[in-house]
């Protein structure tokens, strides 16, 4: 196992939030309290993931995997060239645009991941936002402030140090999804998510930034091999 997953991992089975001492019970006995659980709160955050299907997350947390080596193999003079494409260059319908798509395919991989049937789409779609809650901020009104949010969580992934920066980064729910969770697996599926997704933004940033970077070498090339 590599040590990005072995990170990982630790990451997600060593949460930041508190639970009560019989909070493993809970996770056994909680398919006896469903009904009950669901009659006396409808709203519960964790409701949504009694219809998940976790054995997809191994995958996941592969791809994740690959996607933190990809970041943490970027030299400090390519992301540096990136920060100023990124803040000088790239210009806000564009990056929109990069949001938007990572976000749909972020939602048709939950989509995917839940029981046909019983869950509908806006509520996947909800609940996505509320995981991605920092890349739901970027698609909207420009800010500089989110800008330089974006780079910063690249920045983090690119240290390859497990500090506190990076951790808090990963395990950055919110509260409407944490407050009512009385069940330690559908938080530690709920950081896997977070995970997967978060990855996945931020890789394609950086990929669309060095193809950008391969086209603009070639064609200099191209104009040289012309003179």
């Amino acid at each position: 196992m590599s040590r990005s997953i072995r990170d990982l991992r630790e990451l997600i089975c060593l949460s930041r939030f508190g639970f009560r001492s019989d909070e493993n019970d809970l996770v056994n006995d909680n398919n006896d309290n469903n009904n009950k659980n669901n009659n006396e709160n409808n709203q519960s955050n964790d409701t949504i993931l009694f219809y998940f299907d976790p054995s997809i997350l191994n995958n996941w947390l592969e791809i994740t995997s690959s996607r933190l080596e990809k970041l943490r193999s970027l030299t400090t003079n390519k992301f540096i060239n990136l920060i100023y494409f990124w803040l000088k260059h790239f210009d806000y319908e564009h990056k929109q645009s990069l949001f938007q798509m990572e976000f749909e395919l972020f939602i048709e991989h939950l989509l995917l991941a839940f029981t046909p049937n019983d869950i509908d789409s806006l509520q996947i779609n909800q609940f996505a936002r509320q995981i991605l809650h920092d890349i739901d901020q970027q698609i909207g009104i420009y800010s500089i402030e989110n800008d330089y949010k974006f780079i910063y969580h690249i920045d983090v992934f690119n240290r390859y140090q497990r500090d506190d920066q990076y951790r808090t980064i990963l395990a950055d729910l919110p509260n409407q999804l944490t407050i009512n969770i009385n069940n330690r697996l559908h938080l530690q599926w709920m950081l896997a998510i977070r995970a997967f997704g978060l990855l996945a933004v931020c890789t394609a940033a950086v990929e669309f930034f060095e193809k950008i970077q391969k086209t603009l070498e070639q064609n200099r090339t191209t104009g040289i091999n012309m003179r």
